[in-house]
């Protein structure tokens, strides 16, 4: 028991920060520009959301999902950590599920001010995470060339993600949605935080304002519901 109190977080990590920046190096150079249409599409589902277009919202997600699972889990992280080809399968169940809900959602009827809440909350997460984040890397990371960005690259993929399922779903299958975004949310702050890296802690700090935001719309809507009841 005591040699577990000797390890450190890095101590889980098979790799060094330098060989991961070249690992984010060569998936931009092999696949640029499909940066842009991956961002097209992530900002053609936020839009979507915001217009009440659910369906098509959750299916556009999908891709996203799906391409970063299989490009830089399967095909490059898989080269550095054991765990990767893991993290790819669960990424590809998160694009299945997005396509079912895709097909078997209702609509939101939310309306009031939690319903503004979310939505301008989401938004901005997304947006960030659409646009802001690649610059990260430019302005107080190692560089453009190692920018991330949706659809490829896996925080900004997730992140971009919480927003927009916060616009457009609610109660139990938008904590079913949110998931597997929120578990690699977390996995990616600790790897970022055991290299040492800039701006370790914004996947985290998204999940805790998204997470935050859907118990107080929640919240909101209990105790518009327990007022209702009674009226006369």
């Amino acid at each position: 028991m005591n040699d577990w109190q000797t390890y450190r977080l890095e101590d889980f990590i098979p790799f060094t920060p330098d060989i991961y920046w070249r690992l984010l190096e060569r998936i931009n150079e092999t696949f640029w520009p499909l940066h842009i249409l991956a961002v097209a599409i992530g900002l053609t589902a936020l839009l979507l959301a915001l217009r009440g277009h659910q369906r098509m919202a959750l299916a556009l997600l999908a891709p996203a999902w799906l391409m970063s699972g299989i490009i830089f889990h399967w095909t490059y992280y898989a080269e550095l950590n054991w765990a990767a080809p893991w993290f790819g399968w669960g990424f590809v169940a998160q694009a299945a599920l997005l396509l079912a809900l895709a097909f078997f959602a209702g609509s939101s009827r939310t309306q009031g001010p939690s319903k503004a809440l979310s939505t301008w909350i989401g938004a901005t997460i997304a947006v960030v995470s659409l646009l802001g984040y690649p610059l990260i890397a430019a302005t107080i990371g190692p560089g453009l060339s190692h920018a991330e960005t949706y659809g490829l690259h896996p925080d900004p993929t997730a992140i971009a993600t919480l927003g927009v399922l916060l616009i457009i779903l609610r109660g139990p299958t938008l904590w079913l949605a949110m998931l597997i975004p929120i578990l690699w949310c977390v996995i990616g702050s600790l790897t970022l935080i055991a290299i040492d890296a800039t701006g370790a802690l914004i996947p985290l700090a998204a999940v805790i304002i998204i997470a935050g935001t859907a118990i107080a719309t929640r919240l909101m809507v209990t105790q518009k519901s327990g007022a209702g009841a009674y009226r006369v």
